[in-house]
């Protein structure tokens, strides 16, 4: 199984088979690279560690470095490829550690979290599987995707439609009329209209609460075990999942860059505003209720010269 873990503004990451890959991440949330492994159970804590959330027991990993606390990701997208044992992600971009004991696990911990704590806020929880027709959807997730196709007869109908990803992709050796690929390219339609939404909903970006994306996609998996694993249909479909998650554009990733600065700046000019604007208050009065004839000593002058003439 391949699990691709995504901090929105912005972390990346994923298990590949037995390789847990960070593909992107912001600048708050630090991963060594390095060779320790991670225990396939524990990955749900990583994810919650790096939101900022509390776990149950310790995770004595040295991969994950501690962070900025008060910049945390607003998003979390989990990818589980099924069948990969590593995708041909960009080197050089992608820190991998080794993946012990890779059994199925669940982010139901870290959604707790998420609602607990900002329950009044309504934040996005969407986990969702595709090939087994499973979805869970909490929040602000019921109305922003309420239009999203989950049931395989939906995904079917959704790709013969004019704007479904078979108008855009490259199929090369895969076949609209084969049910394998077409299981295939209906998990990729789901990845194009979650963004699509994402994109129509960009109030979802802007709040102060974390969102949870959580997908399982089997249809490499099939096309492995279909066409085989050295066939040019698997090859071209790995090609083609690698380029959509590459290319899916996010709202979340539109902010301006974070300048960790800004903070002291802003103090700092926020400061000598208000010193300045006291000063020229108390001058103000000051000079409002000044007496002439006693406070200033140009006219004390003026007044002994007048005498002594």
């Amino acid at each position: 199984m391949a699990v691709l873990l995504v901090f929105l503004s912005l972390l990346v990451a994923g298990v590949l088979g037995n390789e847990f890959s960070i593909l992107r991440s912001p600048g708050s949330v630090v991963f060594r690279n390095g060779n320790w492994p991670i225990p396939g159970e524990r990955i749900p804590d990583v994810a919650a560690l790096s939101m900022g959330f509390s776990v149950k027991e310790d995770l004595p990993w040295p991969g994950l470095a501690v962070g900025n606390l008060f910049h945390r990701p607003q998003a979390t997208v989990m990818l589980m490829v099924k069948g990969v044992d590593k995708l041909a992600l960009p080197p050089g971009s992608v820190i991998s550690y080794p993946l012990e004991n890779a059994v199925p696990f669940s982010l139901d911990s870290v959604a707790n979290s998420i609602h607990s704590l900002f329950s009044e806020e309504t934040p996005v929880v969407l986990q969702l599987a595709p090939s087994e027709e499973r979805v869970y959807m909490v929040g602000k997730a019921n109305s922003a995707f309420e239009d999203l196709s989950v049931t395989l007869r939906q995904l079917r109908n959704r790709l013969f439609q004019e704007s479904s990803v078979l108008n855009s992709l490259p199929l090369n050796s895969l076949s609209r009329n084969s049910e394998v690929d077409l299981l295939f390219l209906s998990e990729l339609q789901v990845l194009h209209d979650i963004s699509s939404l994402l994109s129509q909903h960009k109030h979802l970006a802007r709040d102060h609460s974390p969102d949870l994306y959580s997908l399982e996609l089997a249809g490499l998996d099939e096309i492995g075990k279909h066409y085989g694993e050295d066939s040019e249909q698997f090859l071209d479909a790995s090609k083609i999942l690698v380029d959509a998650l590459e290319k899916n554009p996010s709202p979340y990733n539109l902010a301006y860059k974070y300048n960790f600065e800004y903070s002291v700046v802003f103090n700092m000019v926020l400061w000598i505003m208000i010193t300045l604007a006291l000063a020229v208050i108390v001058i103000s009065y000051n000079l409002w209720n000044m007496d002439p004839g006693y406070d200033s000593i140009i006219y004390r002058m003026t007044n002994q010269k007048i005498r002594m003439d």
